[in-house]
């Protein structure tokens, strides 16, 4: 099962006013495009709690987070202690960071709620870029979008 199911949610609210920062936003994609993008992905449920990416995995994918809640942090030197650094809705991504540069996951994600990954591997990434070019370039330029936010965020967390 791939994610197209979820491209009328995603193209929604793609298109509508931001209400956060970090949610993609591509505002001239439509169903249609959604669903070649999402064609590319597997479908992988979550309960709270679980752990959805590990720090230090080297596995090389996006996730789309199609329904739920996620903490993004690090586990402290005891190996008990946990720091959250951000919390990221539906409508956003996570991995970015790796499926860019290919290094291993910098932080640990979990669930707070239940709900849906849909995830996208680099081959499908490039796949996609073969085939449908401006939707390719569409795409990074939201996901920079998105790195930019998230940079600024830990900026102003940085200088407190």
């Amino acid at each position: 099962m791939d994610g197209t199911e979820y491209a009328q949610i995603f193209a929604e609210a793609a298109s509508s006013p931001q209400p956060y920062p970090d949610r993609l936003f591509l505002p001239r994609w439509g169903v249609a495009e959604w669903r070649k993008l999402l064609a590319g992905t597997s479908v992988t449920p979550f309960k709270a709690s679980d752990v959805v990416i590990r720090r230090e995995a080297t596995e090389r994918s996006l996730f789309f987070i199609a329904a739920g809640t996620v903490d993004v942090g690090v586990t402290m030197i005891d190996g008990l202690a946990v720091s959250s650094l951000a919390r990221i809705g539906p409508m956003s991504i996570i991995g970015e960071q790796s499926f860019f540069d290919g290094a291993p996951r910098s932080a640990n994600v979990w669930a707070i709620t239940d709900g849906i990954l849909l995830c996208w591997d680099i081959d499908a990434y490039e796949r996609f870029g073969e085939a449908e070019p401006a939707l390719a370039r569409d795409l990074l330029f939201a996901l920079g979008r998105v790195l930019s936010s998230r940079l600024r965020m830990t900026t102003i967390r940085v200088r407190r």
